[in-house]
């Protein structure tokens, strides 16, 4: 028998539950509201009237309830992925990995080619089902050019009961497991967003820079490849373009400020240049291509971490050759997940580049 999910954190007293009911009964005139302010803006110029309203209802939303209300709302990544998977009439398959962390399988459990793929939620919040969507659709588009890929979520253990460094822990697990359970480094890809992303650069830093708290990772050859996906790598949400994109974005300024607050007041001091790459030493990176072949950093035009983003990819670059940075313009936060949150069918470029780049990262 499997062991039982994540529990919710923390049940919500009466004044939450019903503060939480006060504050989404407004949400159909702030929709229209919003809608009608940001039709026609320079940044959803391509964007239809569906995908306008779903980016709308996403900002509002993770902008007004607090954390605990969040984490009830979404409930738990594994009660997600299991409605999910019922809905998309695929395959249970969970891998436990001890430690409260756990590889979830989309689709057929494969491990000859395999993408491991790290959600985000600011370390505060479960996958999405819109997200898994998003990595069903990939893993289609890469079986109809004859590649078959097994797609593994990663779960792990949400703040603030669970803080730095036990993610990193348990994304060292996950990378283990499919190691010891004969998934080739030049087979694998790690995938992650917002902090996915974050989680999947930390687990570089521990490549370079171990921590004595956390056991060593050693590789017997380089990881294929890395995507991060508008990674968090400024907590502190003080970039130009935080101000600048604050209401366009999904997430909002003071959303991001309050939630990197939380995780970064459980990082020791020296050891923020985990938490925090975008503000690590110029060289804490020197080395990387020792450890993963091939890089790829996406940001939207129109998010608020789209400076943090770009500065981190950049300095990546110096350390690494085989490193592209694309800048989706008038991109939201993980913008590509965005559309399959309303059933789009018309894309934005960076989806099917995402396609072509994780397949050529199987076949080249």
């Amino acid at each position: 028998m499997s062991a039982p999910a994540t529990p919710k954190y923390g049940a919500l007293r009466l004044t939450e539950t019903l503060g939480m009911v006060a504050t989404l009964l407004p949400v159909p005139a702030v929709l229209l509201w919003d809608v009608a302010r940001t039709t026609y803006a320079s940044w959803n110029k391509a964007r239809t009237l569906k995908r306008i309203a779903g980016d709308c209802a996403l900002r509002y939303v993770l902008g007004s309830l607090s954390v605990p209300q969040l984490q009830n709302a979404f409930g738990t990544t594994r009660a997600t992925y299991e409605a999910w998977v019922k809905k998309a009439k695929l395959p249970e398959a969970i891998d436990e990995l001890g430690e409260d962390a756990r590889l979830m399988w989309i689709g057929p459990k494969r491990l000859e080619r395999v993408i491991m793929f790290v959600h985000g939620g600011g370390f505060l919040l479960p996958a999405t089902d819109f997200s898994l969507s998003f990595w069903r659709y990939v893993q289609l588009e890469l079986e109809k050019q004859g590649i078959e890929v097994g797609i593994a979520l990663f779960s792990y253990s949400l703040a603030p009961i669970a803080t730095f460094p036990t993610p990193l822990k348990q994304a060292r697990l996950g990378l283990e497991f499919l190691l010891a359970a004969g998934v080739q480094p030049q087979n694998l890809q790690l995938a992650g967003d917002s902090a996915g992303g974050n989680l999947i650069v930390q687990l570089l830093s521990q490549m370079l820079h171990p921590l004595p708290s956390v056991p060593e990772i050693h590789l017997p050859a380089p990881l294929r490849g890395a995507l991060l996906i508008s990674p968090w790598v400024n907590l502190s949400a003080d970039s130009a373009s935080h101000r600048e994109n604050d209401g366009r974005d999904i997430l909002r300024r003071n959303t991001l400020a309050r939630w990197g607050a939380t995780i970064l007041s459980a990082v020791p001091a020296g050891d923020r240049a985990f938490a925090e790459a975008a503000r690590a030493p110029a060289e804490w990176f020197a080395g990387a291509d020792r450890v993963v072949e091939r890089v790829l950093v996406t940001a939207g035009g129109a998010e608020c971490l789209r400076d943090d983003i770009v500065a981190f990819g950049e300095a990546f670059k110096q350390h690494h050759a085989r490193t592209e940075l694309v800048v989706q313009a008038g991109g939201l936060h993980e913008d590509l997940f965005l559309d399959f949150f309303v059933s789009e069918t018309k894309f934005a470029s960076l989806t099917p580049l995402t396609v072509e780049w994780l397949a050529a990262g199987f076949t080249e």
